[in-house]
């Protein structure tokens, strides 16, 4: 049975965002070879095709001078092998599907060069690499969105790369000329890019915004949707919990409170696919016997390095994670039978030592009367369920535990602080407050927040898939290139990667 998302159609939802001066001619680039992310180009492409729009896309995947982070193929290496990439089946199949070759666009400075200065910090530490720009473009939040290796740490002090910085400038400063320079020749009046986050999309996005036209972004959908379509930028969590009360309203009741409580009995039961990273080293129902006193509090930790490069006021979020820990830690011990209990994340089993070992130091400071590393196998929703009061610095199981009926508090950035099931505090007073709080406050608003995760964004319309999960696209197979062609395309970007963090 086909379920319903959060959009009907995606011509529908475009001819709402954009007026139809503004949707006259969109170009699409893609950088990235992501399946998930090409399938949701396409639907855009046919869905503006289908409203009379022109499109153009710009599959520069392989053309940019240092690879995206979504580059997974060589073409070089797959028309050697005669086994067509990801991104060219996607094109083929969009020409087959009524999109007219013209549409496809190669980056139109064919011999570029830096249009002014890129610019070299001082140093190559994060806070310098920070305050890099192009043409007043901010490079450099682009650069540290992605790591030029898995370990390297969120640390201001720690130096970057100096050949992976130069490069990823360099590179941003490609993508966003030849996107300015075809909004130019070919008369585009609006842009629709993936995700908006990383390096390559974020030059595209500010040069089109410098040029005063629309973005878009396309992303993952809900765990029951195809694709998500957005005009707010990523992170905006304001625009998102308004849009999280708007899709609750519009939709059938009770169906919207069962959808939406589903996701997070899923997660609860370890069985969301989405969540597995997070919790396969716990074992459902596996609990640890907790710290006697009259009253539990249980931090859950943040993944520090998702929100490092926020553009938020970090004073209003207690400077940073472990000046919050602190600050609870305190509130702890000024009251009598408090007894506090740290859960940190688990995902940082595969993040950085320095920032893994940073965290620990932190802990060892603030000595909680428990710590349960990254390691321990105890469910994380079992704890929740023992806990008295729920504090966390943004982490979504903020909002897992209020659906849970905790009272939560939550002291950072997060997706949920305006939906009424949690506490947001801003001061050590406010705070001492909060962990007195014996109920919480609407747990039911929650809801809202699973319905989104569940059901947001759109299907897929015109992208099929036969009964053992082939997609195709006007009948052409959307299969990646031979396991050779990746093979080889994967140790030469080991080798780049290599290259750029010497």
């Amino acid at each position: 049975m086909k379920v319903r998302a959060e959009f009907v159609s995606v011509p529908g939802f475009l001819s709402e965002v954009l007026s139809p001066e503004q949707r006259a001619n969109v170009f699409l680039p893609s950088f990235n070879q992501w399946d998930f992310a090409l399938s949701a180009l396409s639907e855009c492409a046919l869905a503006l095709s289908s409203l009379g729009s022109q499109v153009t896309l710009g599959f520069w995947a392989d053309r940019t001078p240092l690879h995206d982070t979504g580059w997974t193929t060589s073409h070089a290496l797959a028309r050697l092998a005669f086994s067509p990439t990801i991104d060219d089946r996607f094109r083929r199949a969009l020409r087959a599907s009524g999109i007219h070759e013209d549409s496809c666009a190669k980056p139109p400075i064919r011999h570029w060069s830096p249009t002014g200065m890129i610019q070299r910090p001082s140093t190559f530490r994060r806070s310098d690499v920070r305050e890099l720009r192009y043409r007043d473009a901010a490079v450099g939040r682009a650069i540290l969105q992605v790591r030029p290796e898995p370990m390297t740490p969120t640390a201001e002090d720690h130096e970057w790369p100096q050949r992976w910085v130069n490069a990823c400038s360099r590179s941003f400063a490609w993508a966003y000329d030849q996107t300015r320079a075809i909004i130019e020749q070919r008369g585009i009046t609006a842009l629709i890019t993936y995700n908006g986050r990383f390096l390559h999309d974020q030059a595209a996005a500010a040069a089109a915004r410098h040029m005063g036209i629309p973005v878009l972004y396309y992303d993952l959908g809900g765990s029951d949707t195809s694709f998500d379509l957005t005009r707010d930028e990523t992170h905006d969590w304001h625009a998102l919990q308004d849009r999280m009360r708007r899709m609750y309203e519009g939709w059938p009741a009770p169906e919207r409170d069962e959808i939406g409580a589903q996701w997070f009995l899923d997660r609860a039961h370890h069985v969301d696919p989405r969540n597995a990273h997070f919790t396969d080293a716990q074992k459902p129902g596996s609990m640890v016997h907790l710290p006697d006193g009259e009253r539990v509090i249980v931090y859950f930790s943040s993944s520090s390095d998702e929100i490092a490069e926020l553009a938020v006021d970090w004073s209003e979020y207690f400077a940073d994670q472990a000046n919050a820990l602190h600050c609870v830690a305190e509130e702890c011990k000024k009251r009598e039978g408090y007894r506090l209990v740290v859960r940190s994340h688990p995902h940082k089993r595969r993040k950085p030592r320095r920032d893994v070992d940073e965290w620990l130091k932190t802990v060892d400071e603030v000595s909680p009367d428990l710590h349960l590393d990254p390691f321990s196998e105890v469910d994380s929703y079992e704890l929740m369920r023992h806990a008295d009061v729920v504090v966390t610095y943004g982490s979504t199981t903020g909002v897992e535990a209020a659906f849970a009926g905790k009272p939560v508090v939550v002291m950072g950035p997060s997706a949920y602080d305006e939906l009424g099931c949690a506490t947001r505090v801003r001061t050590t007073e406010e705070l001492g407050l909060a962990l007195e709080t014996s109920h919480a406050p609407h747990p039911e608003n929650a809801v809202l927040y699973g319905l989104m995760m569940k059901r947001r964004g759109f299907l897929n319309e015109h992208i099929v898939a036969d009964p053992r999960g082939f997609q195709s696209l006007g009948g052409v197979p959307l299969v990646d290139s031979r396991p050779i062609v990746r093979h080889g395309s994967h140790l030469l970007a080991r080798w780049n990667r290599r290259y750029y963090n010497t």
